[in-house]
């Protein structure tokens, strides 16, 4: 593969190095001959760097697949199908780019970078390595690996790269984790690196950090595939019980997230103008029933941060009608609600709460609670009543949509997230429950709740911050009344994994880690929200392989699978 170097990053290091000339032969150079080896490697750390905030965010939020399969967001109004998990196939080349420069980053810093600073650029690069292909093993199953990003060697073995195991993968990317933490350990801060890395501002041992954070991620994707050559229980223990060589994430200062600058659509969130110009993509992209559910039901603060009332509350009547109370348009519908939600098909149900989310996996979510056709007759009144109303394509005003801060091209509370401190916790909580640790289960999974608290700047006593649904009104967040309530949910529970991983999705919302959970632990059931799925009551548990150019290895891989079909059902090794 090519090297890619943003644009801009080129740009800039081409107006400092004609500032910096001293002589005009310099300046006249032709910037079409620069060599690649005179653009700064901290430069292609940036571009690694955003590029791979920029394919987090797209795999969380802008594409539909993994949103779907971990039940934050359903889509409606055009191209729904991923939401009933009509999957097509994934192409390498959307992870590859930020593989491809972190190799040439750590390629150039073996020569051209001396002590601290080399060590700081390789394991950065090993660092960014270990993530993608953590998650692209772990999305599809065998990958190539060994031979991959070696094009430039030629010939058939590079050009057209084995799949290596899936087993292989994951040793080979805890060994690269485990050495880039050697690597940085008497790292403090790379100077030349503190404006470039758009992640942790060069500082080495945040890095290092991340390293061995990810390596808890990994091994404890890992655990239930314990052998002798991957020894989970003792791994998580020896970084856990030495922090000092292997230290973690503790606090939201350690978090690995990329802030969007929101000057550009590249460098803007997803949901923004910039990106999204017609505002309907923003609106389609709806939070889903289960989790808005699941945060009324926990009166959890977290609903009114990430989701907005509905614009048009429902609420039983005898005629059909739109009217103006207390400053809140609502819907009266003479269809009887108690009836229709008591039968058996469940597309149909009316929802007269003040938060909907769209139920997951509907065949028409374009309907869903008198959306769509039913809304059009009412139209006119609506905009007489309140003309801020959006009714335009995508809209559904009896269904909830993103806060805001989703739809703004930077917000503060909107980020990039490879990792967070509160994921940590709650790898502890789970380690501790299975007895690879002795620290206390439940404390990490109060602490890891906190630190989503904290996260997303909720504080005790916040007014108007938690739904009451048996009053239909919004109260102030009681935090000792929601710790109270967890501990309650956390010691009636007969498997302590459930109440962990159930916080442990909330906490984790809009990234893809809670699918991996899910399939390894069954937690929370998502199954059983599933409405018109394509296999039943089923989520997916891979990508599907695309590699035209390389066809005899992928279809080898293919033999590893259960069954061996290259669908979204078959189980990997990880999943055997």
């Amino acid at each position: 593969m090519k090297i890619n170097i943003i644009t801009t990053i080129l740009s800039t290091m081409l107006l400092l190095a004609t500032s910096c000339s001293e002589s005009l032969d310099d300046i006249n150079i032709s910037p079409n001959t620069l060599p690649d080896t005179e653009v700064d490697i901290k430069f292609v750390l940036t571009g690694v760097l955003s590029e791979s905030a920029k394919i987090t965010t797209a795999m969380s939020y802008e594409w539909g697949e993994l949103s779907a399969a971990t039940q934050y967001l359903q889509r409606d109004f055009t191209s729904y199908e991923e939401n009933n998990y009509q999957w097509g196939a994934k192409d390498f080349s959307n992870y590859y780019q930020p593989l491809k420069d972190s190799q040439y980053i750590y390629k150039r810093a073996e020569t051209e970078k001396t002590d601290e600073v080399k060590n700081y650029y390789q394991a950065v690069t090993l660092i960014i390595k270990s993530y993608h292909f953590g998650f692209m093993t772990s999305a599809f199953g065998d990958v190539p690996y060994n031979k991959a990003l070696q094009a430039e060697n030629g010939g058939d073995e590079f050009f057209k790269p084995a799949y290596d195991s899936q087993k292989d993968v994951f040793i080979g990317i805890l060994n690269d984790l485990k050495e880039a933490n050697t690597l940085l350990t008497n790292v403090d801060v790379c100077t030349e690196a503190i404006d470039s890395d758009v992640l942790y501002s060069g500082d080495g041992q945040k890095w290092r950090k991340l390293a061995n954070s990810l390596r808890l991620r990994f091994y404890m994707r890992l655990s239930e595939k314990s052998d002798s050559d991957i020894n989970v229980s003792s791994e998580i223990a020896a970084i856990v019980n030495n922090a000092s060589e292997f230290p973690i994430l503790e606090n939201n200062d350690d978090n690995a997230v990329v802030s969007f600058i929101g000057t550009d659509s590249d460098n803007s969130w997803s949901g923004g103008a910039l990106n999204y110009s017609n505002r309907s993509e923003f609106y389609r992209r709806k939070p889903s029933a289960t989790i808005v559910n699941d945060l009324i039901a926990l009166n959890d603060p977290r609903l009114t941060k990430w989701v907005k009332p509905v614009d048009i509350q429902l609420e039983q009547g005898t005629t059909n009608q739109v009217v103006l109370e207390n400053n809140k348009v609502k819907r009266y519908t003479d269809i009887d609600i108690n009836a229709i939600n008591s039968d058996d098909d469940l597309e149909n149900d009316i929802n007269t709460s003040l938060f909907v989310g769209l139920p997951v996996a509907l065949s028409a979510p374009n309907d869903f609670n008198l959306g769509a056709a039913t809304i059009s007759e009412f139209q006119n009144d609506i905009v007489t009543l309140d003309e801020n109303i959006y009714l335009n394509a995508a809209a559904n005003p009896h269904a909830s949509y993103l806060t805001d801060m989703y739809s703004e091209n930077s917000h503060e509370l909107v980020k990039s997230i490879l990792m967070t401190a509160s994921e940590v916790k709650f790898l502890l909580a789970e380690a501790s429950s299975r007895g690879y640790i002795s620290g206390d289960a439940y404390t990490y999974y109060k602490q890891g709740i906190e630190l989503s608290f904290d996260q997303y700047q909720i504080t005790d006593g916040d007014t108007e911050a938690v739904y009451d649904e048996a009053n239909n009104n919004l109260i102030a967040f009681n935090q000792a009344e929601y710790i109270a309530n967890a501990k309650q949910i956390y010691d009636a529970a007969r498997d302590k994994l459930a109440p962990i991983i159930h916080q442990k999705w909330i906490a984790l919302w809009l990234t893809n880690e809670s699918w991996f959970d899910f399939r390894r632990t069954g937690y929370p059931d998502l199954n059983s929200n599933i409405i018109s799925g394509t296999k039943g009551q089923q989520t997916p548990v891979r990508f599907l392989y695309t590699d035209p150019y390389n066809e005899t290895n992928m279809l080898e891989a293919i033999q590893n699978l259960s069954p061996t079909t290259n669908d979204q059902w078959s189980k990997m090794w990880l999943l055997q």
